[in-house]
């Protein structure tokens, strides 16, 4: 966010504040901000992620489709960037009753970050287990971290989130319009939550914002149009679909489901395999290895 922030051009205002009060009309929308500053302006688009007080203040309600459908899990690692290298890295579970699609390790800032997704929820016993002994817990379900990240010691709390699939309800108003996560939330494991979100601005910006602003008024059926746009209806089903999906696959136990995971794994595996040739190929040349084909 501070890197998006940074990126604006010098003529868009950025005001950082907290909203005390919301009103939407159609046609002009008012923030009042708890320190008493107030904003009119004619669109007022809601990009506030799982926040919900202001989506409560505008009177829209979440409709929850998956209650607690996976867990998100942070924390920092005690290995420097310098130590660690360019790369980032990507370690699966060996088990399907672990509930765990991945753990992946990259670069932010001057640290060194872990993300990993379990289908788990807070209160669960392993939860807790995991967060008072990280580390130990990390060695024994993912060994090979030993060998790419030392000992994996953890320089941070562990932090979790819990995330539910939803769907918005009474979103079609006056003078408002609602983005990303703060209109329907998908499972962030798979990623499609940024292009979702960057669908939706991108429909905003060149399709939908110019000729509402071209005419007077900014009336619910305006606002219907964006959430009935075919291509942003594509981008949120075929997210909804890839969190049911990696959820069944890392844990459901049928048949099934036990064939597709093999195909993957296998898939995976040839993928690293012919990534490791590659390199090799490229390296020979530079050691003056002649290839005769």
């Amino acid at each position: 966010m501070n890197g998006l922030r940074e990126a604006l051009p010098p003529q868009v205002l950025l005001m950082v504040g907290k909203v005390a009060e919301v009103s939407t009309a159609p046609d002009w929308q008012r923030l009042v901000l708890t320190d008493g500053t107030t904003i009119a302006a004619r669109l007022l688009v809601v990009a506030t992620g799982y926040s919900e007080a202001i989506r409560r203040a505008i009177g829209v309600e979440r409709v929850e489709l998956s209650k607690a459908h996976s867990l998100a899990i942070g924390f920092d690692l005690a290995v420097s960037p310098q130590q660690f290298g360019p790369r980032s890295l990507t370690f699966y579970p060996r088990r399907v009753r672990d509930r765990i699609p991945f753990l992946t390790v990259f670069r932010i800032g001057n640290r060194m970050r872990a993300n990993m997704f379990v289908y788990r929820t807070v209160a669960d016993p392993w939860t807790q287990a995991f967060r008072a002994s990280p580390q130990q817990m990390l060695l024994q379900l993912m060994p090979e971290i030993a060998a790419h990240c030392g000992n994996f010691a953890i320089a941070s709390p562990v932090e979790l989130r819990q995330v539910s699939l939803t769907a918005t309800s009474g979103h079609r108003r006056n003078g408002v319009v609602f983005i990303g996560d703060a209109f329907s939330t998908t499972c962030p494991a798979q990623g499609d939550g940024i292009h979702r979100v960057l669908t939706d601005v991108d429909r905003l910006c060149l399709t939908y914002i110019p000729p509402w602003f071209a005419t007077p008024g900014m009336g619910s059926e305006k606002i219907s149009a964006f959430y009935d746009d075919p291509i942003k209806i594509a981008a949120d089903e075929k997210a909804m679909r890839s969190s049911l999906y990696a959820k069944a696959i890392a844990t459901e136990t049928a048949l099934e489901w036990r064939i597709r995971r093999l195909r993957n794994n296998t898939a995976r595996k040839l993928m690293i395999i012919g990534r490791k040739t590659h390199r090799l190929g490229q390296r020979r040349p530079a050691a003056g290895i002649s290839e005769v084909t």
